[in-house]
């Protein structure tokens, strides 16, 4: 999809003080040394106890509302993003982060797809926009998450992955910015569902059994090789397909944004597979924070922005994917550099 007039007015993060290191978890007997020399993650972020995810995910929202300069009865639609519990049951988290972001009226839904959630929102964010639905010319997208013991061992859950806490943020306009969205692609492949599902039982409630999350069974009478081939299919289609929609090449891209990994997959799936320059990512800087909720590119971008010195024109292509499967990709260019860069 190309667009013509949506853009990136402002952006947020918010990352708890406190650093939890893999050395840490290693002496904790948490971690093992085998997993900190293939996965590569150095640390992560953890959140105070009175601190849940929806309140990372408001803290960066007001900030990127604020480097936005739009004013928040401009603002038609809230998105919140997540993938893990955010500290109630029953209970609207969109709306919460609404009441400590804009307040107001515009409507405020959740949305899931695991990792590629974020991504995911910014085109419906746009679609929502471009159709003029809301009555507003701007859109609030958030994201945050913790990960709490006893229901997930942030080091442990995941055979790969590890969790870190944070919250992010990002204002669409439809009326300006300092960058500008070229073009967006989404789809999925449903015959991978069955991979994040495999060897776990239905259950009748959340965290049921009273143990920390297990995703390594979901592995067990997994054809790989097929699974391996789909997925790495994909992520080629999706780049692709977006970079044909935009009119660009993968060499035009100044940087390159996707999610935080393991970093034999980032490697092997990534910069080998499609060709992408390590250098032009913000990969290496984001293993200080782990798999952050949905929010890893939102850093990242933060990142380039306030480090890597853009310039007007420089191209940035992000890669978003989730298990399900499911990707979103997009292209946006600079137009100018914002002055809280």
């Amino acid at each position: 999809m190309r667009w013509d007039n949506l853009y990136v007015a402002g952006v947020g993060v918010h990352l708890p003080e406190r650093v939890e290191t893999a050395e840490q978890a290693i002496a904790m007997g948490r971690y093992t040394p085998e997993k900190l020399a293939m996965n590569g993650f150095r640390a992560v972020r953890v959140a105070p106890a009175d601190q849940t995810g929806p309140m990372l995910a408001a803290a960066a929202g007001r900030q990127a509302v604020a480097r936005s300069g739009v004013s928040p009865d401009r603002i038609g639609l809230l998105v919140h993003t997540y993938q893990n519990h955010q500290g109630l049951d029953f209970w609207p988290p969109a709306s919460f982060v609404q009441r400590e972001t804009i307040g107001g009226s515009a409507p405020a839904v959740e949305m899931g797809q695991l990792c590629n959630g974020f991504m995911m929102a910014i085109e419906m964010a746009g679609c929502y926009l471009r159709a003029e639905a809301g009555g507003g010319s701007a859109a609030l997208i958030t994201g945050g998450d913790v990960w709490r013991l006893p229901y997930i061992d942030r080091w442990e859950t995941h055979p790969q992955n590890v969790y870190g806490d944070g919250g992010g943020a990002m204002v669409l306009s439809t009326s300006g910015g300092f960058a500008r969205v070229r073009a967006t692609v989404s789809f999925s492949d449903s015959s991978l569902e069955p991979v994040s599902r495999l060897g776990r039982p239905w259950s009748d409630a959340p965290f049921a059994n009273g143990k920390p999350a297990q995703f390594r069974e979901a592995l067990e009478g997994v054809d790989m090789d097929e699974t391996v081939e789909k997925i790495s299919t994909g992520v080629r289609h999706s780049m692709e397909s977006v970079l044909r929609e935009a009119e660009v090449e993968l060499s035009d891209m100044r940087f390159v944004l996707h999610g935080q990994v393991p970093d034999s997959i980032a490697e092997f799936g990534l910069y080998q597979l499609l060709g992408i320059d390590r250098r032009s990512t913000a990969f290496d800087w984001g293993q200080d924070y782990g798999l952050v909720s949905t929010v890893n590119m939102v850093l990242g971008f933060n990142h380039l922005i306030a480090e890597r010195e853009p310039k007007p024109g420089d191209l940035v292509l992000f890669l978003g994917s989730a298990a399900g499967y499911s990707w979103t990709s997009l292209v946006l260019e600079f137009l100018d550099v914002p002055d809280w860069a």
